[in-house]
């Protein structure tokens, strides 16, 4: 089965997140890192990426990664297949180096991409690599070239300081940016482990609008539903709420009035039966936004439901909705 097409776009900017295999250490050694930090500079300019943020661990890389020209697979697969010919001919070694498709989540510009910078920056720290005073030392990151504005690359993008208030592209700028990760460690450490499950689950680092505007956007493509597992329910999800609205919206209906509403009234299966029938939604979901009872019960009433479906205007109100 070909593999499905990731969520991609010109207007693009992504955090790619992926393993050694079996979680192996990588990226182990300096020469290591130091090659794979010249495959990623090398796919920059080849693929025209901008680099807003990186960081190298031991097994394994974060990247923020803006795509003018929409390609961000085609770069990521140059850029991995390069390192691990690279690092099997120096190693004399064969077989798979990472541990399988890299993920991507889909950024929204502002306030969660400056957190997921911070969170970038952070892993040393957060590993226990290097001490929080030194966050802007640790030589595998992003933030060690940022305040070298003479020698970074030109495609190191740094305009997302923009949305930072008191910080600035030059040498004290940056070390007061180091000086705010510093802090923010120091205040609340647990604000941390809380900024990787939201840095790095799902499909998108976003707020519920940015997501229901991309959701709507891919959902149009019936192969993008064929995501990474822990994408699909928070894309999927998004898309039942859509559809959901449309036909509340078609019958003159609430979610308020579902909660008033008999569990078997009409109207509740006419949703249920459409809603079933064009989209991936679960029966405990549904039931329980419609307030329809037990969700094993769902398909046994939809299929009796059908055999009257002629009769039921509810229905063919609904029956010309694209969700």
């Amino acid at each position: 089965m070909p593999r499905a097409p990731r969520i991609e776009s010109s207007e693009g900017l992504y955090h790619v997140i992926n393993r050694g295999n079996y979680r192996s250490h990588i990226f182990g050694t300096e020469g290591a890192k130091a090659s794979f930090e010249k495959c990623l500079f090398e796919a920059c300019e080849r693929f025209g990426w901008e680099l807003l943020g990186y960081c190298l661990m031991g097994n394994h890389f974060h990247l923020c990664i803006a795509t003018p020209r929409g390609n961000l697979s085609e770069g990521m697969r140059w850029l991995q297949s390069t390192y691990a010919a690279r690092f099997n001919r120096f190693r004399k070694e064969k077989g798979h180096l990472f541990q399988g498709r890299f993920k991507s989540l889909l950024v929204e510009p502002g306030k969660y991409l400056t957190d997921l910078m911070g969170y970038i920056h952070l892993n040393p720290v957060v590993a226990g690599i290097v001490e929080v005073a030194q966050v802007g030392r640790y030589r595998w990151s992003s933030l060690y070239w940022f305040p070298k504005k003479r020698r970074r690359p030109g495609y190191m993008e740094t305009s997302w300081l923009d949305y930072l208030d008191g910080f600035s592209d030059t040498a004290s700028g940056w070390r007061r940016y180091a000086l705010s990760l510093q802090m923010r460690v120091s205040e609340d450490p647990k604000q941390i482990e809380a900024l990787e499950r939201r840095m790095c689950r799902g499909w998108c680092i976003g707020d519920k609008e940015f997501k229901k505007l991309h959701a709507k956007e891919f959902l149009e493509k019936a192969e993008s539903l064929r995501l990474e597992k822990d994408g699909l329910a928070d894309l999927n999800q998004l898309h039942w709420e859509t559809a959901l609205e449309k036909c509340l919206s078609a019958l003159g209906e609430t979610e308020e009035s579902a909660r008033r509403a008999l569990k078997s009234a009409d109207w509740k299966l006419a949703i249920a039966a459409r809603m079933k029938s064009s989209t991936s939604v679960r029966n405990g979901w549904l039931s329980e936004r419609l307030n329809m009872g037990a969700g094993n019960a769902m398909s046994s009433n939809c299929s009796a439901y059908r055999k009257r479906i002629k009769k039921c205007p509810e229905y063919w109100k609904l029956a010309n909705l694209t969700f």
